[in-house]
C-alpha cells in the first residue's frame, strides 16, 4: 500500500517532529539519527514501543521545559503500565481546533454541551478548550466521579435543554434506560441531538441503535493519550485519521510492508501537532483495517479501529477483534428490539447475554452467525436490569468506564453484566436490598452453571 500522504509536505512536518523529539531523553539516548534527509532515512527508524515509553520513566518523553507545559496526563494501565505524557497550551488549542473546525454544525456559539469524558483523560479538556473557545457552552460533568453520576447527569441534560454529548460510547445506552425508568421518551423529552463518542469499540450497528433511541446524530472520536487526536467520523460512519495532526503508518502484522486496503495491520503513528512529548513511529498497539475511499467525499484515509494486540478472542478456530465481538452481540441485541447486552467468552463459546426476556432469540441467532461465521454462541434473553442494572447504578458514587466482554477463560474478574465492572456496592434499603439480592441469586446460579461446564469441559479435555 502506498502511504496515503503529501510527500513533501508530510517530510516538512516529520523534520520538525524529529527536532523536537531530540529535546527528550526518549530520543536524546538513542543511537538513530533523527536528522532526516529523506523520506527512506524516516522509514529506516526504528519503532518506538511502549516498554520503551516505560523505561525511560515519567518524563522520559518530555522535549520542552517544564514551564511550557500545562497539562499531565498517563494512560489507565489496563492495557499495562501506565504511560506518562506532557502538554502544551499549543498541543491543546491544535487539537480543540482541528475538532470545531471538522465538525462546526456540532460545536457551534450557544450549543450546550454535555462533557461526561473523565477529566483524567485529555479529550474532556479538549471539550471544555472547544467551548472557551466560543465553540458552544460545556457541562463539565466527567462520568468516572462521585459528583455526577448517571442519574445527575440525566438531570442535568434536561435543566439545561444540552444538545451535545460528548463521552463513552456506552453512555447513551446508559441514559436512555435510565430515562426510560423513569417514564421518559429519550428521542421526544431531551433536547439532545448529537453524540460526540469515543474510547471504545462504536460498530456502525451500535451507533445506528443510539441514533434509533435517540433521534441523535453519532460521531466517533479516536486518539490516544500517548498521541492526542487521531481522527474523527463522518456521515458515512468513516473514521478519518487527522493526516495535519498525526502522520500515520498501516504496516502488515508481519512485516514492515504497508498493509493494503482492507487487510489488518498495525497503526504506526509519529504525532505532528504535540510539542510536549513527541513520538516518533510509535506503535499503538492498535489492531486497524484501512478502508475504500469514502463516499462522503473526503480525501483522508478512513479506518476501523478492530482492538488492541493481544485482546483477541480466538474460538473454533477462528479469531476476533473486541470490535468484532460487540459488534455481533450489538447487532444480535438489536435484531431482537434491544441496545442492553453483555458477552462472555467461555471455553467453547460465546455467550451473549440480552435484556430481552419473552423475545423470541432466533433473529438474534442469524445475526450473531452472520458476523461470528462457525462459533459457537448462546444467547441468553433476561429480564430488565439483569445485564445493566440502573437501580444499584443510580446509587452508586463511583462509576468506571463500561466493558461489555468479560473473558472467562483466564484468572480475570468473571463478570456476568455491565453494572458489575462498573460499579462499587452501594447502601440499599430494605425493598431495594431485596430486589437486588434476587437479581444476585439469579445471576450466582448462572456463574454456577457456566462454571460446572468448564469443569467438566476440562475433565474431557475439551
Amino acid at each position: 500500500m502506498e502511504n496515503p500522504h503529501d510527500f513533501g509536505r508530510a517530510f516538512r512536518a516529520l523534520q520538525l517532529t524529529c527536532e523536537r523529539a531530540l529535546g527528550s531523553p526518549l530520543y536524546r539516548e538513542q543511537p538513530s539519527n533523527l536528522r532526516l534527509a529523506s523520506m527512506e532515512d524516516f522509514q529506516k527508524l526504528p519503532l518506538t514501543k511502549r516498554q520503551d515509553l516505560q523505561r525511560v520513566g515519567i518524563h522520559g518523553t518530555r522535549a520542552v521545559p517544564l514551564e511550557e507545559v500545562c497539562h499531565y496526563g498517563e494512560t489507565s494501565g489496563t492495557t499495562g503500565a501506565s504511560n506518562s505524557t506532557w502538554l502544551t497550551a499549543g498541543d491543546f488549542a491544535r487539537n480543540a481546533q482541528a475538532i470545531a473546525v471538522r465538525h462546526p454544525d456540532i460545536f457551534a456559539p450557544g450549543r450546550i454541551i454535555m462533557n461526561r469524558f473523565p477529566f483524567m483523560s485529555a479529550p474532556a479538556h479538549l471539550i471544555q478548550l472547544i467551548a472557551q473557545q466560543g465553540a458552544g457552552v460545556s457541562i463539565p460533568a466527567g462520568n468516572i466521579n462521585w459528583d455526577v453520576p448517571f442519574p445527575r447527569a440525566l438531570d442535568l441534560a434536561r435543566r439545561t435543554g444540552a444538545q451535545v454529548l460528548a463521552g463513552f460510547p456506552f453512555e447513551p445506552i446508559i441514559l436512555a434506560k435510565l430515562a426510560q425508568a423513569r417514564g421518559l421518551d429519550p428521542a421526544k423529552d431531551l433536547a439532545l441531538d448529537t453524540f460526540f463518542l469515543g474510547g471504545s469499540p462504536l460498530p456502525p450497528v451500535l451507533q445506528r441503535r443510539i441514533e434509533k433511541i435517540w433521534n441523535a446524530r453519532v460521531i466517533e472520536l479516536y486518539g490516544s493519550t500517548e498521541t492526542m487526536l487521531l481522527g474523527t467520523g463522518c456521515c458515512e460512519r468513516s473514521l478519518h485519521l487527522e493526516i495535519d495532526h498525526a502522520y500515520c503508518e498501516i504496516l502488515r502484522l508481519d512485516s514492515e510492508e504497508y498493509a493494503d486496503v482492507g487487510e489488518v495491520g498495525r497503526l504506526i503513528v509519529t504525532t505532528l501537532g504535540i510539542e510536549g512529548s513527541p513520538l516518533i513511529r510509535f506503535d499503538t498497539g492498535d489492531r486497524v483495517r484501512r478502508l475504500p475511499p469514502c463516499a462522503c467525499g473526503d480525501p483522508r484515509p478512513a479506518i476501523v479501529v478492530l482492538g488492541r494486540d493481544g485482546d483477541e478472542v480466538k474460538l473454533g478456530g477462528s479469531q476476533f477483534y473486541s470490535y468484532e465481538i460487540i459488534e455481533a452481540a450489538a447487532a444480535a441485541a438489536d435484531a431482537i428490539d434491544s441496545s442492553v447486552f453483555f458477552t462472555v467468552v467461555l471455553p467453547d463459546r460465546l455467550l451473549v447475554r440480552i435484556e430481552a426476556e419473552f423475545a423470541d432469540p432466533a433473529p438474534a441467532y442469524t445475526a450473531l452467525r452472520h458476523h461470528l461465521r462457525d462459533v459457537k454462541v448462546e444467547i441468553e434473553c433476561v429480564a430488565p436490569d439483569m445485564v445493566l442494572d440502573t437501580e444499584t447504578l443510580s446509587r452508586s458514587p463511583s462509576v468506571y468506564k463500561p466493558v461489555l466482554i468479560s473473558d472467562w477463560r483466564g484468572p480475570e474478574r468473571h463478570i456476568l453484566s455491565i453494572d458489575q465492572g462498573m460499579i462499587e456496592w452501594p447502601a440499599l434499603g430494605f425493598a431495594e436490598a431485596g430486589r437486588w439480592l434476587n437479581r444476585i441469586w439469579k445471576k450466582a446460579l448462572t456463574r454456577r452453571r457456566l462454571k460446572q461446564k468448564i469443569r467438566v469441559a476440562k475433565r474431557r479435555g475439551e
